[in-house]
C-alpha cells in the first residue's frame, strides 16, 4: 500500500498542492486526472520519492517503487538489452531480467526488438521499454506519468494489458491521462486534481455508468 497524508507543495508563492491525502492498495489501479498544469507531474514525483513535499508524508510499508516519468530516461544509442540491464543494476534488480518472475520482456513484448538502438525504436516501443527498465527493481508500487501519450492503439492496448497483468499480481498503478478512453480501460479509482486540491471522483468497474463518468470527468476538467 502506498500512503499519502496532507501533502502540501509550493513553488515560489504559487501553491500547487494542498494538504493532499490518498492511499491505494495492492491489486488497485488508480488514475489521477487535471487539467494541464494542476500539478499531476508533481504529485507523482512526490509520491515516487523523487521530489520532497514542503508538508506531509508518504508511507509504503517498505514497499519498492518503480517511476516512469513523461521523459525519455533511456539512453538512445544502446541496445533495448543494454538499456534494461542497466537500469537493471541502478536500481538492484535482477541482473538476468529475462528469467525474472516477472516476465517483464514477454509481458511489454520487447524481447522481438531487444537487440535494437533504442534510436531506432517508435514511440510506443520506448514507451514499453522505459516501463520495463523501471520494473526492474521488482516493485509492488508502478507510478506512472502519461504513460499513454502519444501512443497508437496497438501500444495503448499493450499497456492496458500488461497493467491487467501487474495488477492480478497484486501490483499497484497509479497514473495520470488525459483521455476518458484511457481511463475507461483499466479498473480504477478515479482522482481530480484541481486548484491543489485531490477529489475522488468515481470508480471504474464492470457495472459502472461510464456515460455518468465522462460527464463528471468534463465538469472537473473545466474548474
Amino acid at each position: 500500500m502506498i500512503e499519502a497524508i496532507g501533502i502540501s507543495k509550493s513553488y515560489s508563492k504559487k501553491t500547487v498542492l494542498s494538504d493532499i491525502n490518498f492511499s491505494a492498495k495492492a491489486c488497485e489501479s488508480v488514475v489521477i486526472v487535471g487539467r494541464n498544469g494542476a500539478g499531476k507531474s508533481t504529485l507523482l514525483s512526490i509520491l515516487a520519492g523523487y521530489l520532497k513535499p514542503d508538508k506531509g508524508y508518504i508511507f509504503t510499508n517498505k514497499d519498492k517503487v518503480a517511476f516512469c516519468p513523461q521523459t525519455d530516461v533511456l539512453f538512445e544509442e544502446l541496445t533495448v538489452a543494454d538499456n534494461i540491464l542497466f537500469w537493471s543494476k541502478a536500481n538492484s534488480g535482477s541482473k538476468d531480467i529475462q528469467s525474472s518472475s516477472s516476465n517483464l520482456y514477454e509481458l511489454f513484448e520487447v524481447a522481438a526488438y531487444s537487440g535494437k538502438r533504442v534510436s531506432q525504436l517508435s514511440g510506443g516501443m520506448k514507451k514499453c521499454v522505459a516501463i520495463t527498465a523501471a520494473l526492474t527493481n521488482d516493485a509492488n508500487i508502478l507510478i506512472l506519468d502519461e504513460p499513454f501519450a502519444g501512443l497508437d492503439i496497438f501500444y495503448k492496448d499493450i499497456l492496458l494489458s500488461a497493467f491487467h497483468a501487474l495488477k492480478s499480481r497484486g501490483k499497484t498503478i497509479i497514473y495520470t491521462s488525459h483521455n476518458t478512453d484511457e481511463i475507461m480501460g483499466l479498473d480504477s479509482n478515479i482522482y481530480a486534481l484541481s486548484e491543489g486540491k485531490l477529489a475522488v471522483v468515481d470508480t471504474i468497474a464492470k457495472d459502472s455508468n461510464y456515460e455518468q463518468i465522462r460527464r463528471s470527468l468534463l465538469e472537473y476538467s473545466r474548474s
